[in-house]
């Protein structure tokens, strides 16, 4: 398994100075900058062109850069004390003996002691303190209150020792009592204690017995009957924890079929050009924006790591524009933005797309070593001898090369940046996630944009076959998830199996939305090619003459 680095962390206003920047509003992220707040005529004059939803959207990573900008402003006013101000008249104390770092405060030097460090002649015929443990279970101890919580028909938690009582040893004076209605809130003072319930669905063990508040609950007590516990529609009590179940009950709550929203748009991304897209990119963005906003999703781009991946190998392992830049240098192929090697796989694999199990069943594993080091070695130097091995190579050997191929990718097809995003769009439904996604994918680089198009267009080709090859668009989505959403980019090593499960079947909704929705995916939407070509509107001055 490919291991990422991991994220750096964003600072506070980072997250949104970004945001800011790739939306086209960079003039809105240079006062916070330099430490001021955006001012209201600042916002209204830079979201007054847009609607109103992507407006609200700036409107709330503004008010969050400004209340950053305002708590910095009373960190630094509210200066913590610094431990040195409070000795520091120890270094010009008066006195007429020199005195170390170490010497006690002036406060202790007027004890009757004259600051000699031993202690005062008066205190020398007082007698000594009587020991508490040894004290403690004679004389007569007035009765201790009873708070409001505990009846009278109950006993108080610490109950007085009985008259001429033996005393208790030291070890079990402090030794924790057992629990008891003081304990917890009971019916007194107009409040009724209906039910008592434990909160969460995932218990740890159990050690012993069950403690509350540190004491011990017997078998009997009316706190251990507890009531009945809901749980989630992906853990329910009656049904096994398991990958299938869970992918079912979500697959009937957000499956609709919906139809496109936009039927004008026609215009493919791949026929803009480069300052076509740079205008078009930003408008992407804030609506990308104002939808996750609008169904409370989580926005949160994850941070490229700074330091580059060392690239070992000479085909696996080695990013898609590495390899775009050895085609074009060996070969001078530029008319594609998908790898040579990837497009190659590719078209071997359509000739084979009647093959049963193609993709799930797994090759023969000695030939799959040998086509792996095949492609390794002889790539760049015997293209047509690497071709005629795969020509002649069994579908699921095939399908093996192809898969690990793409696992090995340091950048996956989704980026790392944008690949949490295209995860969340799976609490979206029909047409809405259609368009969430539609967005995202106009939104990723040339290079993984081609590359996941191809294999998108490989996968529904597959899926056309189903009733030869028994594939079907769940059975291909499982296999090609992993691919597209890496786990070392979703999970923690400390996720719960429940999570895992949950996180995989989510990744699964969302890689068989993209093959439902493949051709739509990379359409400009009408409207914001329109915005875009759009040219700003400028304000006219009348000259009186």
């Amino acid at each position: 398994m490919l291991i990422l680095p991991p994220a750096p962390y964003y600072i506070k206003g980072e997250l949104e100075t970004e945001w800011l920047q790739a939306a086209g509003l960079g003039s809105l992220a240079a006062p916070f900058q330099a430490g001021l707040e955006v001012t209201e005529a600042q916002l209204g004059e830079a979201v007054r062109p847009l609607p109103r939803e992507q407006a609200a959207a700036v409107r709330r990573r503004v008010r969050r850069l400004n209340r950053t900008v305002r708590r910095k402003k009373a960190a630094t006013r509210a200066r913590k004390p610094d431990i040195r101000d409070v000795f520091r008249d120890l270094e010009n104390s008066s006195g007429s003996e020199p005195r170390s770092r170490s010497a006690t405060p002036d406060s202790l030097d007027s004890l009757p002691s004259g600051g000699s460090g031993s202690p005062p002649t008066e205190w020398a015929d007082a007698a000594t303190p009587p020991d508490f443990v040894d004290s403690y279970p004679t004389g007569t101890h007035a009765p201790i209150a009873r708070t409001p919580s505990a009846p009278s028909g109950r006993r108080a938690r610490l109950s007085p020792p009985a008259p001429n009582s033996p005393p208790r040893p030291g070890h079990e004076l402090f030794k924790p009592n057992e629990l008891h209605w003081a304990d917890i809130a009971s019916n007194t003072e107009g409040i009724e204690l209906l039910g008592y319930q434990r909160y969460g669905t995932v218990q740890g063990p159990r050690i012993g017995k069950e403690r509350i508040n540190g004491s011990i609950l017997k078998e009997n007590d009316v706190f251990m009957k507890h009531a009945p516990v809901s749980r989630t529609k992906s853990a329910a009590s009656s049904q096994p924890l398991s990958f299938e179940h869970k992918f079912n009950l979500d697959r009937q709550m957000l499956e609709h079929d919906e139809e496109w929203p936009e039927h004008d748009s026609t215009v493919d991304i791949e026929s803009l050009v480069e300052s076509q897209f740079k205008k078009l990119q930003p408008l992407l963005w804030l609506e990308l924006t104002a939808l996750f906003d609008k169904f409370s999703l989580p926005f949160h781009k994850r941070k490229p790591p700074k330091k580059k991946r060392k690239e070992d190998g000479a085909v696996f392992g080695v990013a898609l524009e590495t390899l775009l830049r050895k085609d074009m240098i060996i070969w001078e192929e530029t008319w594609s933005s998908v790898p040579a090697i990837i497009r190659t796989l590719i078209e071997a694999l359509r000739d084979r797309t009647r093959d049963e199990g193609l993709l799930r069943v797994p090759g023969n594993k000695h030939k799959i070593e040998s086509l792996c080091q095949l492609i390794e070695q002889q790539w760049y130097s015997e293209r047509g001898g690497v071709q005629s091995a795969l020509s002649r190579a069994t579908g699921h050997d095939l399908a093996a090369v192809f898969k690990r191929l793409l696992r090995a990718l340091p950048q996956p097809p989704l980026t790392q940046e944008l690949a949490r995003l295209f995860y969340h769009t799976y609490a979206l439904s029909g047409s809405t996630q259609g368009r969430a996604l539609n967005l995202l994918v106009l939104l990723l680089p040339a290079e993984q944009r081609a590359t996941l198009r191809e294999i998108l267009r490989l996968v529904r080709e597959i899926v056309e076959m189903s009733d030869t090859n028994k594939m079907s668009e769940h059975n291909v989505a499982m296999i090609i998830a992993p691919a597209l959403f890496p786990p070392s980019l979703l999970l923690k090593p400390t996720d719960s199996l429940e999570t895992q499960l949950a996180t995989a079947a989510n990744s699964c909704h969302v890689t068989e939305a993209l093959m439902r929705w493949n051709d739509q995916l990379w359409t400009v939407p009408a409207s914001l090619l329109a915005a875009s070509q759009r040219k700003p509107h400028q304000h006219r001055r009348n000259n009186h003459t």
